[in-house]
């Protein structure tokens, strides 16, 4: 691995230590490398971050759809109205 140094604008760099802080990353380096390969390599999939499929989120979202409507015609739920 390669060393390189580089400068961050403020705001980048506030922003890439709240991460570091948060737990999300063991380092900054961590942190930087992360940004750099999702912005110029590939952006990953949303739900990578939680490590699901695409699949996976739809068949749970049917589910959950599937049971608020069986909610509606069991008359569990009632109509909103604001």
């Amino acid at each position: 691995m390669q060393r390189h140094h580089i400068t961050l604008s403020t705001p980048v760099s506030k922003a890439l230590r709240a991460q570091v802080k948060s737990g999300r990353y063991k380092d900054f380096s961590a942190a930087v490398q992360d940004a750099a390969w999702q912005y110029f390599m590939a952006p990953r999939s949303i739900f990578q971050e939680y490590g699901v499929t695409a699949e996976e989120v739809e068949v749970a979202a049917t589910r959950d759809h599937a049971e608020i409507q069986r909610a509606r015609k069991a008359g569990r739920l009632k109509a909103w109205k604001p």
